[in-house]
């Protein structure tokens, strides 16, 4: 086989072109292309394609050398490989030789050629290349390569532009092409301007690309570009207008026409540019977005006079508009002309009867205020408004109907509520027998793998070769890379190793020692700093993150093969503790750089595969559960003590502590009798446990914080503002128990996480069943931000609600984060804790505040939840909740009410009408005495005199 030489070889022009290809010498092979004659680029081109077959096969052949047939995928990086870093002289050479422009065209954007990540080709170079060539062929070239643009960043962008103004010809007519000249920013005195800049008001795609123009306070470039064009004179005003109206009449939504109204704006049109186009602006304000629609209003209003059938048509328009300030926009226009001229107000009836059905109460009571207001007026058209008294609320039905006569709506009812019964909370049921029907996927699930752990553990003092023939159809070719794994961090993979393990005993060759990095052994130190207005300080947080992504990835990559260790530098990429970490034992990850409860489980796993090697497996684990909540019977426990006893065997530490957390709560006098009498340490230590009443309550909670400038600070508890980086900060201690996995277990967690924290969370529950508030601690660094991460889900949270044991902050906040995202399972779990007496409505109500003042999640949809527990029989429970969040998500001041404080204080005024509620909301009381007819002044003034 032939290997590709890249240079050298006394072949002519090729093999100067050739050496320039291999050198990578893209400039000198830009002139050298440019300097070609017809014959000499004829021959180059002749050459070309047998040279890049000689490139990769030589690159497969140098693969197969080294580690034999190569796969498939193998053999495309290999080639890849080769030429990406000879791309940008492929290019050059290939564009300049080859003879027709289509060829060249498609050269210039082989995929093999232009990829992303590679190195580009300088737009210049390509411009040099091409130099020799005549100008109707670069042209051809220049157009075809603008065809081939299909986004604003398109690869092929920086040499479809560079070539279109080294030609100086006629763009081809393709929008994506105006789109990626747009996004590539304006260049001083460009050629192009005068042929694509004129085509933004009918390329799709350009007013998106310019949303972000501003015109003050300084406008941003391509409104400065079209304000120096009008001063010189280059573009007139009446294209620019023309080409504003256009836009927005060919429609779309209001981030695409945001730039052409912007543009509309600087242009600023005088009233005679305005009044020969006022058809067309009067055609935007039905259906134009409402900032086209208001700028419409605006030139109309300003341009006038205008003839009494437009005028009534633009009323028109506008009332029947959503928007209540283009609707009382019209009213107010309507308002006016009616006193300017009586004789319209029989045209404008309609209107009003159009704005009696609106739904802002706003607008009724203006529309009903200038009925009265212009009675007489509205003789001719008072037919139309009588008709339409219906439509208006029953207290301004009333003052029209006084004057005009008609039907007055019925006043709006309550809306009638019947309470209904808290649910009736069913027990969980038992735990499933031991079993090993499970693969490799449903051991993920706690329950499959508690079930599996207890039979193989049952199953392993017996028949191995029976084991063994159940087990190798499931595992004997799963996890086949398990052995080579520095870390296990997945129960699965644990249990696999188990499996294997009978299977074909001895065959983990263990974790090979790591090499020594500093034989003078001065050891290894990686710290991480931030530099905050020239000072360093240690600032706990991820690493390097102003750093682009892939960046960030390589730089710890390449530390990691310096020798720091896979902890160590987990922790600094993280922002955890980077002290020396305690003995890290055979495939267990450090306890650092996973979750206190993962770690937890991970040594159990690790204790039994340990006993299994040296066959000390207990005859029956004593942890495994009784209940479906992860809850143990103390008698079942006294049981296995008792068959460990008999076997002469002590439990396993890591079992023995988690049969104890397991355990229900509260003193169990008689099974701690029992236990004593067996005999044995680990049976002593559980009658301790019992007698003493099992693991006291540690102190929990939670803070409220966020990160600003590279410090972290904590929220006041009055602060209620919205932060970007709002994050929460669990708080838990214990005291220390004597058990040396318990005390681990109950560290507090970090309110950063690392890559690898989070996991395993089904597990969880069942591992504190006794105490869920310290499992809703360690669910708080996962519960905000959970994109492409492990996070904790509404499964999580109706697993704490069946769990026992006091609900703190962090529980309250894990209900409260599911209720504001709308889920049914938050919903159910609300019902079954306030069923059970678990649920303090005011903490909820509390955690909810803060959720919506301080994160993302939005007022109406929870009031939507929060309606439907009510119906289903939490309603007092919901009002508790209302009590204290109401007041935390009403208007600060100087902050204008929206709809929804107006629907939250609605609802919150039903709700004290169904329960019949009483008490003072000082915030609530004093937003109603601000006056005002406002909804929401008048819902406040509602909902304080109720509770009076």
């Amino acid at each position: 086989m032939t290997k590709a030489r890249l240079s050298g070889g006394d072949e002519g022009v090729w093999g100067e072109v050739r050496g320039l290809v291999a050198r990578r010498r893209v400039g000198e092979l830009a002139e050298r292309v440019a300097a070609l004659g017809e014959a000499e680029r004829a021959e180059v081109a002749r050459r070309l394609p047998e040279f890049l077959k000689e490139v990769r096969q030589g690159a497969v052949e140098r693969v197969r050398a080294k580690q034999g047939e190569p796969q498939p995928w193998e053999e495309r990086e290999a080639i890849g490989d080769v030429l990406l870093p000879l791309g940008p002289s492929l290019r050059i050479v290939g564009a300049g030789t080859i003879s027709g422009a289509a060829a060249a065209a498609a050269w210039l954007t082989r995929r093999e050629f232009a990829v992303r990540w590679g190195p580009q080709l300088e737009p210049a170079h390509l411009v040099r290349a091409l130099a020799g060539r005549s100008d109707a062929w670069r042209a051809d070239v220049a157009a075809r390569l603008a065809r081939k643009i299909r986004r604003a960043n398109d690869p092929i962008t920086p040499l479809a532009l560079a070539l279109l103004r080294a030609v100086q010809g006629e763009p081809p007519n393709h929008d994506p092409l105006v789109v990626a000249w747009l996004s590539a920013g304006v260049v001083d005195d460009d050629p192009l301007v005068g042929a694509l800049l004129p085509r933004i008001f009918e390329a799709q795609g350009a007013g998106r690309t310019l949303m972000e123009e501003r015109a003050t306070p300084t406008p941003t470039p391509w409104l400065a570009l079209f304000k120096k064009l009008l001063a010189a004179g280059r573009l007139s005003r009446a294209e620019v207008i023309d080409g504003c109206v256009s836009r927005f009449l060919r429609g779309g939504d209001a981030i695409d026409l945001r730039f052409f109204v912007r543009l509309h704006e600087l242009v600023a049109p005088e009233p005679h540019e305005v009044a020969a186009r006022t058809r067309d602006y009067l055609r935007l304000l039905p259906t134009a977005p409402s900032t086209v629609a208001a700028l419409a209003l605006d030139q109309v209003r300003r341009s006038g006079p205008h003839d009494e059938a437009d005028v009534a048509e633009a009323i028109d328009a506008l009332v029947f508009r959503s928007e209540t300030k283009l609707a009382e926009a019209g009213l107010r226009w309507l308002d006016q002309e009616v006193r300017r001229a009586p004789t319209l107000a029989g045209e404008t009836a309609s209107a009003l009867a159009t704005a009696f059905a609106h739904t802002s109460y706003d607008v009724q009571r203006r529309a009903a205020r200038i009925a009265v207001k212009h009675a007489a007026a509205f003789e001719a058209g008072a037919a139309v408004i009588t008709e339409a008294v219906g439509l208006l609320p029953a207290e301004l039905g009333a003052q029209v109907a006084a004057v005009f006569g008609g039907e007055v709506a019925e006043p709006e009812a309550p809306e009638p509520f019947v309470p209904s019964a808290l649910p009736v909370v069913e027990e969980p049921g038992p735990f499933p027998a031991p079993s090993l029907k499970a693969d490799e996927w449903e051991l993920h699930d706690w329950v499959k793998g508690e079930q599996w752990l207890a039979a193989f553990v049952e199953q392993a003092r017996g028949d191995r070769t029976a084991l063994r023939a159940r087990l190798e159809p499931v595992f004997g070719n799963a996890f086949s890379q398990l052995h080579e794994m520095k870390r296990w961090r997945d129960a699965p993979q644990w249990i696999a190793a188990l499996a294997k393990e009978v299977i074909a005993s001895g065959s983990d060759p263990g974790v090979p020692e790591p090499e020594p990095i500093d034989p003078r052994g001065t050891g290894f130190s990686l710290h991480a700093v931030t530099t905050v207005s020239g000072e360093e300080i240690d600032v706990p947080g991820r690493a390097f993150t102003d750093l682009p992504k892939q960046v960030w990835k390589n730089l710890f990559r390449q530390i990691s093969k310096l020798g720091a260790s896979e902890e160590l530098v987990a922790a600094v990429r993280d922002g955890l503790p980077t002290s020396p970490p305690e003995r890290i034992e055979r495939r267990l990850p450090d306890p650092r750089s996973v979750s206190g409860p993962h770690m937890f489980l991970l040594r159990r796993l690790s204790e039994l595969y340990v006993a299994l090697r040296e066959g000390t497996l207990p005859p029956v684990l004593l942890a495994t559960p009784t209940s479906m909540t992860g809850h143990l019977s103390p008698d079942v426990l006294v049981e296995r003590l008792k068959v460990c006893a008999a076997a002469g065997v002590e439990p396993l530490s890591a079992d023995l502590q988690q049969a104890l957390l397991r355990l229900p709560r509260g003193r169990h006098a008689e099974a701690a009798e029992r236990a004593a009498r067996v005999g044995s340490r680990a049976a002593a230590s559980v009658a301790t446990w019992l007698a003493e009443g099992g693991l006291p309550d540690p102190e929990t909670g939670l803070k409220w914080g966020y990160g600003r400038h590279a410090r972290d600070h904590d929220f006041r508890e009055d602060e209620l503002r919205y932060e970007a980086s709002a994050r929460l900060i669990p708080v838990l201690r214990a005291e220390p128990t004597g058990h040396d996995l318990i005390d681990e277990l109950l560290r507090e967690p970090s309110a950063r996480r690392g890559d690898d924290h989070g996991y395993a969370v089904d597990w969880w529950p069942a591992t504190l069943p006794s105490h869920r508030e310290v499992v809703a601690v360690n669910y708080l660094p996962h519960l905000l931000y959970q994109w492409n991460r492990a996070g904790v889900y509404p499964a999580h949270l109706v697993a704490l609600t069946q769990a026992d044991g006091p609900v703190g902050e962090a529980t309250t906040l894990v209900l409260a984060y599911f209720l504001a995202a709308e889920r049914q399972e938050a919903v159910r779990s609300l019902l079954w804790m306030a069923a059970r007496g678990d649920l303090d409505g005011r903490a909820v109500g509390r955690q909810l505040g803060y959720l919506v003042r301080r994160t993302w999640f939005e007022t109406r949809p929870l009031l939507k939840v929060l309606a439907e527990a009510a119906h289903q029989g939490a309603h007092e429970q919901v009002w508790e909740i209302l009590r204290v969040m109401t007041p935390m998500l009403l208007p600060d001041k100087g902050e204008r009410p929206t709809v929804a404080h107006s629907e939250l204080v609605a609802f919150t005024a039903d709700l004290a009408v169904w329960i019949g509620a009483k008490g003072e909301m000082p915030a609530v009381t004093a937003h109603a005495a601000r006056g005002g007819r406002s909804r929401f002044t008048r819902e406040c003034a509602r909902l304080r005199d109720l509770l009076r």
